[in-house]
């Protein structure tokens, strides 16, 4: 008897609750409306894209994106958080995107938003075989080319951002016997750099180079293999190896963790003095866009600096040279370099698939 009263017992809480499941069904409002309408920063109204949910600005050149406060209009009965006049932080929208989110009832809504400047650069600097080194804080380029070359009549190659016009135009002839100014139309704006062609060579410290200067990489999360040969020796890197790892799209120890790469330490520590040298250069081939890492170190891992450039989308199966600049406080000695030549988690913030990533040319560049 008492196992019958049991059983009703469970059927009729079981009834119950599928009684109350069902009700508060009912109840359930799928269809309000969680739309941004509008979004704008100092008169400056953002781009919706309703498909893939992110809304970009671009601001005037030398805006502060550290302090901006938004005026968002959204959905009749909907509310956003973070909400409409909120000062935030844009900085790093354009690698890590600020998120809002639309409520109204029973539903949500999400969206990406991204700040930047508008900026033209110049990506790159080519004379020959020579790529210049741009040095983006002092806007400079310098290029170092054979003795043989005339200088009074050099036909670079350059690539910039799309959409701005450039003078002296890309395939001219021009004479660098003293610097030349060249200047980017772009939006409006003017962004000028200052371009020296000289004779010699780089007078970095060349730190790795995958032939004659090819100290063991460490493996830090993934194997690294080197000297790995060059699959692209008709670009800017035209040398035959390279250091390279299987970066996995997953958050696994074997290549899928954001640090994923190589360290110089131990044995092969190197000894840079942030007194001579205020930057690193590096080149890096992927096919994917996102944050490439030098993480510097001094012995025994201390004094930790992270430094962090984007490789761009427009690179994409190309080599990209990439420069880091070390922090203009930093005083202690680096002895350890750890490369992570894609440090995003899988997924973040663009589509990652596992696939084999290369990274070349390390070198430390002296103060000018």
């Amino acid at each position: 008897m008492k196992k019958i009263n049991y059983i009703l017992a469970v059927l009729l809480i079981a009834f119950n609750f599928t009684a109350c499941t069902d009700t508060e069904r009912d109840t359930v409002d799928l269809n309000a409306d969680v739309e941004i309408l509008s979004y704008t920063i100092n008169g400056v109204e953002g781009t919706l894209d309703t498909a893939k949910q992110t809304i970009k600005l671009f601001m005037p050149p030398g805006t502060n994106l550290t302090n901006l406060s938004p005026s968002i209009s959204i959905s009749d009965g909907a509310t956003v958080t973070p909400a409409s006049g909120t000062s935030m932080d844009f900085s790093s929208s354009s690698t890590t995107p600020v998120e809002y989110r639309v409520y109204n009832k029973n539903v949500y809504n999400s969206y990406k938003v991204i700040v930047e400047e508008i900026k033209a650069k110049i990506t790159l600097f080519k004379v020959g075989d020579a790529v210049g080194d741009i040095n983006e804080a002092n806007r400079t380029i310098t290029v170092y080319v054979p003795v043989a070359t005339d200088l009074t009549e050099i036909t670079p190659v350059i690539e910039y951002t799309a959409g701005a016009t450039i003078s002296p135009v890309s395939g001219a002839a021009v004479d660098f016997t003293n610097p030349v100014l060249y200047t980017l139309n772009y939006q409006g704006y003017q962004f000028s750099y200052t371009v020296t062609v000289q004779h010699g060579s780089i007078p970095g410290l060349v730190i790795f180079n995958g032939e004659d200067v090819k100290p063991v990489w460490a493996n830090i999360a993934a194997t690294v293999e080197s000297p790995y040969a060059n699959p692209l020796t008709d670009g800017i890197n035209t040398t035959p190896f390279c250091a390279s790892i299987m970066r996995a799209g997953n958050d696994t120890d074997a290549g899928g963790k954001p640090w994923s790469g190589g360290a110089l330490w131990n044995s092969y520590k190197v000894n840079i003095n942030p007194a001579e040298y205020d930057r690193f250069s590096i080149m890096v081939l992927k096919n994917v866009a996102g944050d490439v890492q030098l993480e510097i170190q001094s012995d025994g891992e201390q004094n930790k600096d992270w430094l962090k450039v984007w490789y761009s989308e427009d690179n994409l199966g190309k080599w990209q040279k990439l420069t880091f600049k070390i922090p203009e406080n930093r005083t202690a000695v680096i002895n350890n370099i750890l490369v992570a030549p894609h440090c995003h988690d899988a997924g973040q913030p663009v589509a990652f698939s596992t696939h084999r990533i290369y990274w070349d040319e390390l070198i430390a560049l002296p103060k000018e």
